[in-house]
């Protein structure tokens, strides 16, 4: 008898313990997982954080916190971390009365893109693990990877031909009794416009520069239509990265520059135009614009892009089409370009693999290909 009633009083227990748990388990129980800053450059490692905290007296056997996070984020701990569309991260552990958790998760950006954790939720259970109740919980914080950056070394060629063609033709506009600044020296400056004493005073070598009567500008036109049958876009990344690391070198220089791109921003789904400056303290605010470019959304047609933009230009801009693409209406768009404007490159990222093809004469002297490792 004394059994029995034992096993009715520890069953009638259970079932208030039970009961409890599911109306107050999740109760005052905060999580939060978000990154660890904004903007991150392309293959920096930043921090995953992971806060979970239990503000009530009831303990929790058991705390099971799930998120889930985009592929280019390369966890250095891949412990309770599945593979599939996404990563998928779990991580138990032990809530006592009004405690607080915190981990932080290292994680290498692999590709440029803006990303954000799509789902997050914790499970626990009762004391006696009966039965587990599961939380979901809002998250919308987010992430920008920014473009990768080219070294110069692979620059040089692509800004010898844009400087030769630049500053021979500023030269002839140049006021040489006007002095503008001092800047550090690049490879395609003359040996006469070193400033040698500020090169005594910073140890490298520094040169002069003189305020023009006309500042020559340059516009990138950053075509990301499709390449080939199979829809690939490692071209089109590298073309990206070109567009931005050339631009950078470019405003460092002191050259206004504008991109003009028919790939459309992530989430306003409009093209992606960065207009004219040449203030280094914008080219963060340029660079995540580029990397807020999706390659999954249709693009503008690129001869529309360029009657919208390139035909209304002074004739003496500097224009720099970016493009892997080399068929289809591409071609006769940037042939009809050249009738008004002499001043024009063709950049074509390829891989050594990549066909020939034949060049219209008019295009001859200014195709420059830019082969890049790797493949499709």
């Amino acid at each position: 008898m004394q059994i029995l009633i034992f096993i009715v009083i520890l069953g009638i227990l259970v079932g208030f313990e039970l009961f409890y748990y599911r109306k107050h388990a999740l109760d005052s129980v905060d999580l939060n997982v978000h990154f660890s800053q904004k903007v991150a450059n392309f293959g920096e490692v930043i921090e995953v954080v992971e806060i979970a905290q239990n503000n009530k007296k009831l303990p929790l056997p058991f705390l099971l916190l799930k998120f889930e996070a985009p592929l280019v984020l390369e966890f250095k701990d891949m412990t309770n971390t599945s593979v599939s569309d996404l990563l998928y991260r779990e991580d138990m552990l032990t809530m006592r009365p009004f405690s607080r958790h915190t981990r932080k998760i290292k994680a290498r950006c692999s590709k440029r893109g803006f990303y954000s954790i799509a789902r997050v939720n914790i499970s626990t259970s009762d004391l006696f693990l009966l039965e587990r109740m599961t939380k979901d919980y809002p998250t919308e914080d987010s992430i920008t990877i920014l473009p990768e950056r080219i070294d110069t070394s692979e620059l040089k060629p692509l800004l010898s031909i844009t400087f030769s063609d630049i500053l021979q033709r500023r030269t002839l506009l140049t006021d040489p009794f006007s002095f503008a600044g001092i800047r550090e020296y690049q490879p395609w400056d003359p040996m006469r416009s070193i400033n040698w004493t500020a090169t005594a005073k910073t140890g490298d070598f520094m040169v002069n520069q003189n305020a023009s009567t006309s500042t020559r500008q340059v516009s990138i036109f950053l075509n990301l239509e499709v390449y080939n049958t199979k829809g690939s876009t490692s071209l089109l990344e590298k073309s990206i990265s070109l567009a931005f690391s050339y631009m950078c070198e470019l405003v460092n220089a002191g050259i206004p520059t504008a991109i003009y791109t028919n790939g459309k921003d992530i989430q306003s789904q409009t093209p992606v135009i960065s207009e004219m400056d040449a203030d280094k303290s914008t080219l963060l605010r340029r660079a995540v614009e580029l990397a807020r470019i999706d390659l999954n959304q249709d693009v503008l047609p690129f001869p529309t892009l360029l009657e919208e933009y390139a035909f209304t230009m002074n004739r003496d801009d500097y224009i720099v089409i970016i493009s892997p693409k080399y068929d289809g209406s591409f071609r006769p768009a940037i042939l009809n370009l050249t009738r008004t404007h002499q001043s024009l490159l063709w950049v074509m990222p390829a891989y050594k693999y990549t066909a020939q093809f034949n060049l219209e004469s008019q295009l001859a002297s200014k195709f420059y290909r830019w082969e890049v490792i790797g493949h499709d």
